[in-house]
């Protein structure tokens, strides 16, 4: 009597399709596992990347701040070197204003004996800080004429005018102003004013069309 098993008949092609079907599945793991792998790797380099970015980020600003502390230590020994220096030179200005000042009267007495002429009598001298009045007596006014040239070519006198004459008895009364300057000091502050910067332009006005 022959047997047939049909359940091995049937179960047969079922066991093939399973057995071909694994190696795809497999494939299938390792491309995704390969593929992870990559996605991992690109992410840990682009991650090590920014970081190496992020951290000279850090040490450039690191330094800016350290070059900045030194720049504003150098400019605080500047400001305070400028303010030493400012009052210093006000010391010595003030020193040499006093003595000037001292100096002062003497060399006026002395430019005006020198420089006056001959028939010119002084009979009074006011002073009222750099401003001075003289008053006295001519015989013409011609010699009051050469003794107010001579004051002014003197250097000490820069002005000089004649405020009032009056002539009696061939005899002329008359009065002076003047301003006294020491020519140093004059020359001094005439280069000090030169060598200072020109006030800024005014903007012009803006035209409205």
């Amino acid at each position: 009597m022959i047997r047939i098993n049909l359940l091995s008949a049937e179960r047969g092609p079922t066991q093939k399709k399973a057995k071909s079907a694994a190696p795809g599945a497999v494939q299938a793991y390792l491309f995704l596992a390969l593929f992870a792998g990559g996605a991992l790797l690109a992410c840990a380099g682009l991650w090590f990347y920014e970081s190496n970015v992020i951290a000279k980020l850090d040490s450039d600003i690191t330094k800016a701040e350290e070059r900045q502390r030194q720049l504003q230590a150098i400019k605080q020994q500047v400001d305070d070197l400028e303010k030493k220096r400012t009052t210093f030179q006000r010391k010595v200005d003030l020193i040499e204003q006093l003595k000037a000042e001292q100096s002062g009267p003497v060399h006026m007495l002395d430019e005006i004996s020198k420089n006056l002429p001959d028939f010119v009598w002084l009979s009074a001298l006011d002073q009222s800080g750099a401003g001075i009045t003289l008053t006295g007596q001519s015989n013409s006014l011609t010699a009051v004429a050469d003794f107010i040239l001579a004051l002014q070519r003197s250097g000490w006198f820069p002005v000089v005018d004649l405020t009032e004459s009056r002539e009696s008895n061939n005899i002329i009364d008359f009065s002076l102003k003047a301003n006294f300057l020491n020519p140093e000091i004059a020359a001094k502050a005439k280069a000090k004013a030169a060598a200072a910067p020109p006030p800024p332009a005014a903007a012009a006005p803006a035209v409205k069309k």
